[in-house]
């Protein structure tokens, strides 16, 4: 199954380099953690990024720009990443964990084809909206909604 890239979704503003620095940055100082060359190369590398991509994707990407990483410390970085707001983890049902950057993108929904793998972003604010109702009668507040929907396209 292959992911066909999907267009990028529109962004609530444009986000540069130093934004997503910046948080990182406040991130690593809150968990009392070091700003290494490594973190900063892997950010560099997320946030080129407009695609989903594996874990094995960017340490080839890092690799083939002289970067040396181990896989370790990708993932620990990926976590910290995710665990800031500037990465997020999505499940595109090709049994692979893939990632794309989010900050400052708006909240959106993947359309997944069964049949090849093709995936398609968009965001639907009467999703947001039903969802966001759903979880207020139970009293519940959201803080992000994942949604990927598998299927086939409709026959015409």
């Amino acid at each position: 199954m292959s992911i066909k890239k999907a267009p990028p979704v529109a962004t609530t503003k444009p986000v540069d380099f130093e934004e997503a620095l910046e948080r990182y940055r406040d991130y690593l100082r809150r968990k009392k953690l070091l700003f290494t060359r490594e973190r900063i190369a892997i950010l560099e590398e997320v946030m080129a990024r407009h695609d989903h991509f594996s874990v094995e994707e960017l340490h080839d990407s890092l690799k083939a720009a002289g970067k040396k990483v181990s896989r370790a410390t990708l993932y620990r970085n990926l976590d910290s990443l995710k665990e800031a707001g500037i990465l997020a983890e999505v499940d595109l049902g090709n049994r692979h964990v893939q990632y794309e950057h989010v900050l400052g993108h708006r909240q959106h929904f993947h359309l997944v084809n069964e049949d090849t793998g093709d995936v398609m972003e968009d965001d639907c604010p009467e999703i947001e909206k039903a969802v966001e109702a759903f979880a207020h009668r139970h009293g519940f507040h959201v803080s992000r909604i994942k949604l990927q929907i598998f299927g086939l396209p409709l026959r015409k």
